[in-house]
């Protein structure tokens, strides 16, 4: 297992050159004198884009074929969509990434800022973790952690609990909050940091939007509120990171190379059409190939954004029996957020919306119908709309095989065959996430 992340870890710096070197430039300000700053100068960009890449990349494609916005119809991916293929061999790239990658090296990156006093590097390192780290316990529940990434010291970790990686979430994210509040410690994050360029007040709101997420998957309605109001304030604010034609986006790539395995789901459209959201699904649904008008090269992948937090506000003050016209303008953002993020029009909104199907007003507004069926639509292709639908059960969707949707991935293949401590009997339908109800 060692020898595997030793190897994988190599490949990885060979492709992470590659990748960030238009980061790794003349502009920015490296002191050639002080090892720590270039490390934290050079590593902080490649842990932003390789997040952002198997965010929107491979862990995209699943979860929405998973909750049925994209299908698979062809190749592996066509045994993929009635859940047959999904085997762990298929996720352990994934997990590689997160532990052989992510993982080292931001726990790297938190070591060396924090040995120095950059405060700014930790805080950072911090919140970028601790979104890792949630990730990694929504998609497989327990997973290693305490006893993780520590090289030939521990081959076969302990698995931690759901339970205690959300506590190590929300602790990471106020420790990050905190450094960010303060000093620096004489050297300042820059134009390295390639999501916010060094703005620490934008990485506090990012920190309290991955809160509101995490509160709200855990049912604490009160608490997500709170974060989520001390959070984004626009779009201006998302926590994403924009490709480009020469470093293009995952899914873009993956249509470049698998023209026809993923197309948009027949479900989905049905929805919308139903709701005459056509302007939405006129860039949306079309054939998944290099030209599509919304899985473009230049893709801006949000890892959480204003759109998601508009909806989480309008979701709580439902359940909490909240104001209405703040719930109104809340899921009414939400929806205005998704077309913008579409490239449509403030006009193409106010026709949908003006719909009483859409918006009956803020007393009648529905959870179901309104305030989740708009976030399921206005997040597409964003690896949160599982979560959504394992937290709510809803849409109501009707498996592709057998009689049950899946509720979590497959362990990876080698953690299966190589780690003793690797729970026993787990599926894709077995065990639940400690938070799905």
């Amino acid at each position: 297992m060692k020898r595997l992340e030793n190897i994988l870890k190599t490949v990885f710096c060979v492709l992470l050159f590659t990748a960030c070197e238009s980061f790794i430039a003349d502009d920015i300000n490296l002191d050639p004198n002080n090892p720590s700053s270039v490390t934290l100068n050079a590593v902080l960009p490649s842990i932003q884009v390789r997040h952002m890449d198997v965010y929107g990349g491979q862990t995209s494609r699943v979860n929405s074929m998973l909750s049925q916005q994209v299908e698979g119809v062809a190749r592996q991916w066509s045994s993929f969509n009635d859940y047959s293929g999904l085997t762990p061999t298929r996720f352990i790239t994934v997990w590689d990434i997160y532990y052989g990658e992510i993982l080292i090296e931001v726990n790297k990156m938190i070591s060396d800022a924090s040995e120095d006093g950059y405060n700014h590097y930790a805080g950072i390192g911090q919140i970028l973790k601790a979104a890792a780290l949630m990730d990694m316990t929504d998609w497989w529940g327990d997973i290693p952690y305490t006893e993780a990434v520590l090289g030939i010291d521990k081959i076969n970790p302990a698995f931690d609990s759901q339970q205690a990686i959300y506590t190590e979430v929300f602790s990471l994210l106020n420790s990050g909050v905190s450094l960010l509040s303060g000093g620096n410690g004489g050297f300042a994050v820059g134009s390295d940091d390639v999501i916010f360029g060094g703005d620490t007040s934008k990485w506090i709101k990012a920190a309290n939007a991955i809160k509101a997420r995490g509160h709200l998957h855990l049912g604490d309605y009160a608490a997500a509120l709170s974060a989520a109001k001390s959070s984004f304030t626009s779009r201006a604010d998302n926590m994403s990171y924009k490709f480009s034609s020469t470093q293009q986006a995952g899914w873009w790539r993956f249509n470049d190379g698998r023209t026809g395995d993923l197309e948009f789901h027949p479900y989905l459209r049905e929805m919308m059409t139903a709701l005459n959201d056509t302007d939405r699904l006129g860039v949306w649904d079309q054939t998944f190939i290099t030209s599509h008008d919304y899985l473009k090269a230049d893709y801006d992948q949000a890892y959480i954004s204003y759109r998601e937090i508009q909806f989480i506000i309008a979701e709580c003050l439902s359940r909490t029996n909240g104001s209405a016209s703040e719930m109104e303008t809340a899921y009414l953002n939400g929806i205005k957020a998704s077309f913008a993020e579409t490239g449509l029009s403030d006009a193409a909104y106010d026709t949908y919306v003006a719909q009483a199907e859409v918006n009956p007003g803020g007393a009648s507004l529905d959870l179901e119908d309104h305030i989740l069926t708009q976030k399921y639509i206005g997040l597409f292709v964003q690896p949160e709309v599982f979560n959504d639908l394992r937290r709510n059960d809803f849409p109501v969707l009707t498996p592709t095989s057998g009689s049950q949707i899946p509720v979590r991935w497959n362990y990876s293949e080698f953690e299966i065959l190589f780690n003793s401590n690797t729970p026993a009997g787990g599926t894709l339908f077995s065990p639940k996430n400690s938070w799905d109800n």
